[in-house]
């Protein structure tokens, strides 16, 4: 389902972080965590999800979106690295923006913060494709979609 090959939109970006947004911010839980207090790895892929998920409900391609009958999106990559551990009780600042917009597909970078030191805990990627909701094919991403991406990391 990716578009690696295909035609691709860059979003302008000077190499000063002005783009990342905080999108959420998650308290972390107990259930989150083993038995040192330290979060389990895999709960950044769900930190990850969540801030992607905040990013398009703010920008109008929340939940209501990907339950339209004809499009909806999957997510085909997903890749993070991890510097600095967050612990039981930790607030966490989850950053967003817009790195690549292809054809059918967009990229998300992510960064995860502890909100009371601003230590970066964790960076990463998520692509997600426009997939047809009747056929499960690729679609191209709504000329609205991409505005809207362009028009807020523009701005």
């Amino acid at each position: 389902m990716s578009d690696s090959s295909e035609t691709s939109v860059e979003i302008p970006y000077d190499g000063s972080d002005d783009t990342f947004e905080t999108v959420s911010e998650n308290r972390v839980r107990l259930a989150e965590t083993d038995l040192g207090g330290v979060v389990f790895y895999g709960e950044y892929v769900t930190y990850q999800d969540a801030a992607v998920a905040a990013y398009r409900r703010q920008l109008g391609y929340g939940g209501e979106y990907v339950r339209e009958p004809d499009l909806t999106t999957r997510v085909v990559a997903t890749e993070l690295e991890y510097y600095a551990s967050a612990r039981f009780e930790d607030v966490l600042e989850n950053e967003v923006r817009v790195s690549r917009i292809g054809r059918t597909s967009v990229t998300y970078d992510h960064r995860i913060r502890r909100k009371a030191d601003g230590e970066l805990l964790a960076e990463g990627t998520v692509t997600q494709v426009v997939v047809d909701a009747e056929t499960a094919e690729s679609a191209p991403v709504p000329a609205e979609m991409r505005q809207a991406i362009v028009d807020r990391q523009s701005s």
